[in-house]
């Protein structure tokens, strides 16, 4: 048995903050009728939905986010209730613990700290590849949101508005002529204190984060930094990712007994799992996308490719493929690549699809390639795919140059500064952005049930 002090807990009871979660946008062009994806800024930073994942989309003039992503980046709890088809959102000053009363329903009910919010026919929630899509603006004013269309890029600027202090009473200072009215002093306001607690819990995590001004730090220097950095922008940022990160425990113990730092614990390294527990896994997985009643995609047969060729260049291959699992959500490609793409990792696949005129950069022509309009590099084969996954990590995790005797299959491999992120951690802000719990992620939702089976 595997001691993981993970709680399966984490319930899908999501901690998100309302300024986003039920927003929606306009006035925007003419797209009535189409879906097209939409990119979402949250006070300054870049909301970045894995590859794999569903995207935000522009649906009938609205922009639609499917409330797990959102989840992610912000923070008040939000409930689904399958049997009446409501999303059943709590704000921090809630207080209603009622729920209204629905007879089954096949359209989504969004309702907010007891009340229930309307909705037009054309801004109605739906589902799409499990996910169920909210409407962004809905009800952003209510909620205290600053929330812009920016037509270049497809953005939507989310800004929290900042809570206005209540107005203190006037205190008499004495008797006062009309010719003569006493004017108060305005008090200078006082910088507010730095959260020195906060700071020291995030430094304990020692993972990667990614701040308001886009610079990526380890949480350690959060103690050494100049404290001018910590506006209450950035000071409520941190508080969003201390709340992130304490879903994930620090440390696992392995079946061996071994107990592993997640902080410390290298890209490079021999895999645990067995291909046969990856299969298992996997199919398990697969079958309950089907209960869901999604069409399911035939899944290749790589495990064994994982942990041949992960060891080939030293890396734990069933972390990788765990990896692939998340990027592709279990192979089932909800996102822009697709699966004749035998891309696992999304590699090129930024949102925007190709010209087809991008450079290999070294890398084989006669094994990966590149179309206009595909999202990301296709590859010949799956061993292929598997292989340039392996040597991305490869890039991430060292400066050395590839094994002896391999050929280059990344196109993007010369793209990243080499040995960046030894760790799985480290992957954090940086293969994923700002993907605040990337790497633990991959291992906690991924890499360890498949280490039960």
């Amino acid at each position: 048995m595997i001691e993981i002090r993970y709680l399966s807990q984490i319930k899908k009871s999501l901690a998100v903050l309302l300024c986003s979660s039920l927003l929606c946008v306009g006035p925007l062009p003419s797209l009535a009728a189409t879906n097209y994806q939409a990119n979402i800024v949250i006070d300054n930073t870049p909301v970045v939905i894995p590859a794999g994942d569903q995207p935000a989309v522009i649906k009938n003039n609205r922009t639609f986010v499917p409330l797990r992503i959102i989840s992610e980046n912000l923070g008040a709890q939000v409930d689904w209730l399958n049997q009446t088809k409501q999303v059943v959102i709590t704000t921090p000053r809630g207080n209603a613990t009622t729920i209204p009363q629905r007879d089954k329903a096949t359209d989504v009910q969004i309702v907010v700290d007891g009340q229930i919010i309307p909705v037009s026919q054309d801004g109605l929630p739906f589902i799409s590849a499990g996910r169920t899509m909210v409407p962004l603006r809905l009800v952003g004013e209510t909620l205290g949101c600053y929330v812009e269309w920016q037509q270049t890029g497809r953005i939507v600027n989310i800004t929290s508005r900042p809570e206005q202090p209540e107005p203190e009473p006037e205190i008499p200072t004495g008797p006062t002529t009309p010719e003569q009215p006493q004017i108060p002093e305005t008090p200078t306001p006082e910088p507010a204190p730095v959260d020195m607690a906060l700071l020291q819990e995030l430094a304990e995590h020692k993972t990667n984060l990614r701040l308001l001004d886009k610079s990526i730090i380890n949480s350690q220097d959060l103690l050494t930094m100049n404290t001018a950095v910590f506006t209450p922008e950035q000071m409520a940022l941190l508080k969003t990712y201390r709340d992130q990160l304490s879903k994930y425990p620090d440390r696992i113990t392995l079946p061996n007994g071994t107990v592993v730092t997640l902080a410390e614990w290298s890209i490079f390294g021999e895999s645990v799992a067995t291909a046969e527990q990856l299969k298992t896994w996997l199919d398990e997985k697969v079958k309950n996308e089907e209960r869901l009643g999604r069409q399911i995609v035939s899944v290749p047969d790589v495990a064994e490719l994982y942990l041949k060729i992960g060891a080939e260049y030293g890396i734990r291959g069933d972390l990788a493929f765990a990896q692939a699992a998340k990027e592709t959500r279990y192979w089932q490609f909800t996102g822009d690549v697709q699966p004749w793409q035998n891309n696992y990792c999304g590699l090129w696949a930024t949102g925007a699809p190709l010209t087809g005129q991008e450079s290999f950069n070294g890398a084989d022509p006669s094994l990966v390639r590149f179309e206009s309009g595909v999202h990301g590099a296709i590859f010949a084969t799956p061993e292929a795919g598997v292989e340039a996954h392996i040597q991305h990590l490869y890039a991430y995790a060292t400066k050395r140059p590839l094994p002896q005797g391999k050929v280059l299959v990344d196109p993007r491999y010369s793209l990243v500064s080499g040995g960046v992120s030894p760790t799985w951690l480290k992957l954090n802000a940086r293969w994923a952005v700002p993907g605040t719990t990337y790497g633990q992620s991959i291992i906690y939702d991924y890499w360890l049930p498949a280490l039960q089976k």
